[in-house]
């Protein structure tokens, strides 16, 4: 039996609810996800994903989304590792670096899910146990993840400041 989506699989209401969640979620992509990795394909990937499960087995559209998107940032955070090391390891030059690095590039730094928990609290204001729940952490583990990098950027802004 196919994973086909039919229009019985999911009612009008819905197919509503996942339309007034796209800008919303492709902000939240744009900031999980690396520079290079348009927001846009995380999140058709990530409605593709929630299309091919029966409604009834997603509790929370918004949730599942976020978790999704999560994933798969991080799955393509991997391949680019990956790929990066196999550069290094057949020769290729590698200095393409930027010379002056940016408050961006120090936040990209962060494990995609970490900075899936900054924005969730600290843009939308979302209390951390449910930004946690988002991002599939335990809202101690959020907390500490928070608390570190916050620590972490405060450092590397301060360092460049003072051009250490």
């Amino acid at each position: 039996m196919g994973h086909g989506v039919s229009e019985r699989d999911w009612t009008a209401d819905t197919l509503d609810e996942l339309r007034s969640l796209y800008e919303p979620l492709r902000r939240y992509a744009a900031v999980v996800a690396r520079f290079d990795v348009d927001p846009d394909d995380l999140l058709q990937e990530a409605f593709t994903r929630v299309l091919i499960v029966r409604e009834g087995s997603v509790r929370d559209l918004r949730a599942y989304l976020r978790q999704t998107i999560v994933n798969l940032a991080m799955n393509e955070r991997r391949r680019t590792r990956r790929a990066t090391a196999a550069i290094h390891r057949i020769g290729a030059n590698g200095s393409d670096s930027d010379e002056y690095p940016s408050e961006l590039a120090d936040l990209m730094r962060l494990e995609p899910r970490v900075r899936g928990l900054l924005y969730l609290v600290e843009v939308d204001g979302e209390p951390i146990a449910d930004a946690a729940n988002a991002v599939g952490m335990s809202a101690s583990a959020a907390r500490m993840a928070l608390s570190r990098a916050r620590r972490r950027l405060r450092q590397e802004v301060s360092e460049e400041m003072h051009g250490e």
